[in-house]
């Protein structure tokens, strides 16, 4: 395995969200990481407690070098396995180090009700959500990565939340005061969807409509849930639809789909309602961002907009969007990523601009592949969520109750209750 080599650390300068760092700082907050002795969670979670035993981090196979599993604008995520007597994995967990910076540590809305240096949100939500869906349906838990635990919160200036003085002194280098805790999630065996739509459009193959029909129902199930919590998810993307293990009951050909990463979700405070900047309302992967989610040139690319549960839906439509369409990113956004269209098809004049009255909507044949022949019902009710008015957009209970009525006949009858 190739060794890091980390650049050289500047620490009076590193005082920004893990993206924003330096690169010398980013390395070296890696490389910590990766060499992290394996301590339990301080709060564990409440249904799933992490065997004890010897934790070792796990170099995906994936992956060459000892890199972590994935880099964020906010973070490193790695796994952890814990190993039996014989080096057998016996458990597995996904940690996730959160790197706020000094800057970001004393920002209100990242804590439970703003109380700096206890329960971070992304904590909060998560255990809120998986509670909500698995009291409104046993089992349906299954349909968000579930989170299992938070613990070593340091604070800034050298000091845990508690005040407590943090040894962080690297050789031949000063001390170094990067505000940071950690997140204990459920591990996902079979990757993220994009990476599951691009190998798919790499083979040419299609998904199977059942497939697409059992992404609908899971994340209608979360947008209702969401919509009861009163938040907004903010990160609705391909790349945060983890693939879980299969449900042997129901669809268990392939692999349950799991609302992940609650890092950017946001309490629909009236502030944050009316994207009021006291209440950190920040726009989303600029590919995969809704009407009101959606940032161009610094602002908000249509004034006047407000945020609902609906905002969920419309994500939702834009992700079984993707699947029809076998693109992980559709080029019809992907300009936003980069500020430049790109040579793709369909033509720019076709992309969702939101602010152009003529280009707010998906023409109906961009709902799906040129070789696919989904049903009426799924594309129609794609294009539903996709509505730039949230007033044409379906309630999330109405999606499910479509979702549910959709379903039936077009799932090639791997919905069936088999308990095989």
């Amino acid at each position: 395995m190739a060794a890091r080599a980390p650049r050289p650390l500047v620490p009076a300068t590193d005082i920004q969200p893990f993206g924003i760092l330096l690169q010398g700082a980013q390395d070296k907050l890696i490389d910590i990481f990766l060499r992290w002795l394996f301590v339990h969670p301080t709060v564990p979670s409440a249904t799933h407690a992490l065997n004890q035993g010897r934790w070792l981090p796990i170099q995906p196979r994936n992956i060459s070098g000892e890199d972590p599993l994935a880099e964020g604008g906010s973070g490193i995520v790695h796994l952890w396995c814990c190993l039996d007597a014989r080096d057998r994995i016996i458990d597995r967990v996904i940690v996730k180090e959160t790197v706020p910076g000094l800057a970001e540590w004393n920002r209100v809305d990242i804590w439970r009700n703003g109380q700096v240096g206890t329960e971070p949100r992304e904590h909060e939500i998560g255990v809120d959500l998986f509670t909500r869906l698995q009291a409104a349906n046993a089992g349906d838990g299954k349909f968000m990565v579930e989170c299992l635990g938070y613990g070593d919160l340091r604070g800034p200036n050298g000091t845990n939340a508690q005040g407590q003085p943090i040894a962080q002194a690297f050789p031949n280098q000063q001390a170094v005061d990067v505000a940071r805790f950690k997140l204990y999630l459920e591990y996902c065996p079979y990757g993220d969807l994009w990476d599951l739509i691009r190998r798919h459009k790499a083979a040419n193959k299609l998904f199977e409509e059942g497939f697409i029909w059992m992404m609908f129902e899971a994340l209608a199930k979360c947008a209702i849930q969401m919509g009861q919590a009163n938040f907004v998810h903010g990160d609705m993307s391909t790349s945060n639809i983890l693939l879980g293990r299969h449900d042997p009951q129901r669809f268990k050909i392939w692999p349950v789909p799991k609302l992940a990463d609650f890092g950017g979700s946001r309490y629909l405070s009236p502030g944050a309602i009316l994207r009021n900047n006291n209440a950190f309302i920040e726009p989303m992967q600029p590919d995969f961002g809704s009407p009101e989610l959606s940032k161009n040139g610094g602002g908000w690319e249509v004034p006047g907009l407000t945020l609902s549960a609906k905002t969920n839906v419309w994500n939702v439509g834009l992700l079984i969007c993707c699947l029809m369409r076998l693109e992980p990113v559709l080029p019809d956004t992907e300009w936003r990523y980069t500020n430049n269209p790109p040579a793709l098809v369909p033509p720019a004049q076709y992309f969702l601009q939101f602010a152009n009255p003529q280009q707010r909507e998906l023409l109906p044949a961009s709902f799906q592949h040129p070789r696919a022949n989904y049903s009426q019902a799924l594309r129609d009710l794609a294009r539903d969520c996709m509505r730039y008015d949230p007033v044409n957009r379906p309630t999330p209970t109405a999606l499910l109750q479509s979702v549910t009525t959709g379903m039936v006949g077009n799932t090639g009858n791997f919905d069936t209750f088999t308990g095989g």
